[in-house]
């Protein structure tokens, strides 16, 4: 078991959060912790986006987030929402495609080509409406960050920059860790 964080010099609301969302009291607060904090805001994710978003943001492999991280998990949820705010521009709730080239340019997804966006597009909008909600854009945001990072480090690995080239274990390696 964790030891407990010490606590801020005075109560912070990232400090509030995170009491509330660690249940078990041990320091760390896990994927259903996690799940059911981002639910109560409104955000509904499944625990396999739940625990991208825990992989994205912790520097060991425990699966868990302490509070230093569980800030940085709210830093960039805060990010997220505010960038998909300001590009929806219709105010409909949901991104369009244009919308979502948009926002993720500003994101620094600029080099990523039309196409790929449109299949990422697709692949998140499961109800077919060619159009994101907040929780689909967090989701295929996190699925694009995953996947720039397997691929830099295959990348960093070969002479070719900017090309990787894949034997089939290591497609299926790297397509998990972007789940």
């Amino acid at each position: 078991m964790a030891s407990y964080p010490s606590p801020p010099s005075y109560m912070t609301p990232e400090w509030a959060q995170f009491l509330e969302a660690d249940i078990d009291r041990n320091g760390q607060v896990d994927g259903t912790e996690l799940q059911n904090m981002l639910a109560a805001g409104g955000l509904m994710f499944s625990l396999q986006t739940v625990m991208q978003i825990i992989r994205l943001h912790h520097s060991r492999d425990s699966g868990t987030l302490d509070f230093a991280e569980f800030k940085q998990v709210q830093q960039f949820l805060s990010n997220v929402q505010a960038s998909f705010q300001y590009f929806n521009q219709s105010k409909s709730g949901r991104l369009d495609k244009s919308e979502v080239l948009r926002a993720l340019n500003h994101a620094g997804f600029g080099h990523v080509d039309e196409g790929a966006v449109k299949a990422a597009c697709q692949a998140f909008d499961p109800d077919r409406t060619n159009s994101l909600s907040l929780d689909q854009y967090i989701a295929m945001t996190l699925f694009l960050l995953n996947s720039k990072r397997v691929f830099e480090a295959f990348d960093a690995t070969t002479p070719e920059n900017g090309l990787i080239k894949l034997d089939f274990n290591q497609f299926v390696y790297a397509a998990a860790k972007t789940r």
